[in-house]
């Protein structure tokens, strides 16, 4: 991703995600090629990669865990929950990302695949999913995307279910600079400063999401932030410095119904 390619100067709609995971976007290395962030951390990308299996998805992943993946890509996390889980559901907008999984983990036979809409989880059944897992994904939503996804969420998971989402981490008092970007390059480059404190790298293409909006929407969806992490590892070595991303760990909470 550069700041100079015209594929990631579009608004981050449904759309244009579709278009550009579907249709545009290679996968040269079936996602394996985004090594950026380890870059950062001065960590080789696949120990970067295994810090976050042994972090974030083994612990969270039991024999008889129905795990929901949403929007796996060309499957760059799937293999590890597909081969530790009773049963893993994968979800994406791209119909190709679908069927390229489908034949990647074809010799498993606890796998369901499903292209979505980009803002639900139709198909899923409510109280059904122990463990949602989604990386790379939600750094590219609207808040009004999140917002949907937040309220399917919280139906299809079980009361103790939890889930882990990785997303933007703007700062947030500059959020409403965001008609910034429309304004050409120098926009899109003072308000990346405002928000990620940068100037030189581009900004991966982030939404305009910072943690207290996630902390936000979930709330408003009947659920609670445990927890938002931006580094881990021993004394940090390992985090999401590149673009200031957090991962989200959230859990249901009140029965929102009765409100």
């Amino acid at each position: 991703m550069t700041e100079n390619s015209n594929l990631w100067t579009k608004k981050h709609t449904i759309q244009n995600n579709l278009e550009i995971w579907d249709e545009q976007y290679t996968w040269p290395q079936d996602g394996d090629e985004w090594s950026g962030q380890a870059n950062r951390c001065n960590q080789p990308y696949e120990k970067w990669k295994q810090s976050i299996v042994d972090s974030f998805i083994r612990p969270n992943i039991l024999e008889t865990s129905a795990v929901l993946e949403i929007a796996p890509g060309h499957g760059r996390w799937s293999a590890e929950i597909i081969g530790r889980s009773r049963q893993a559901t994968l979800v994406d907008l791209s119909p190709a990302c679908i069927e390229f999984c489908r034949q990647r983990f074809s010799s498993f036979d606890n796998v369901s695949y499903l292209a979505n809409d980009g803002k639900s989880l139709a198909g899923v059944a409510d109280d059904s999913v122990d463990f949602i897992w989604s990386f790379d994904a939600f750094i590219h939503m609207n808040a009004d995307v999140i917002n949907s996804y937040f309220s399917e969420v919280r139906r299809v998971l079980k009361d103790d279910g939890i889930a882990f989402i990785h997303h933007a981490g703007r700062n947030n008092t500059f959020l409403p600079f965001s008609f910034l970007r429309s304004l050409g390059r120098p926009g899109r480059k003072l308000y990346k400063l405002m928000t990620m404190g940068k100037l030189k790298d581009d900004d991966g293409w982030r939404s305009d999401i910072s943690r207290e909006k996630i902390v936000k929407l979930a709330g408003k969806n009947g659920m609670a932030v445990q927890d938002q992490i931006r580094s881990w590892g021993a004394n940090g070595e390992y985090s999401f410095e590149k673009y200031g991303d957090y991962i989200s760990i959230i859990r249901k909470t009140i029965d929102i119904s009765a409100n």
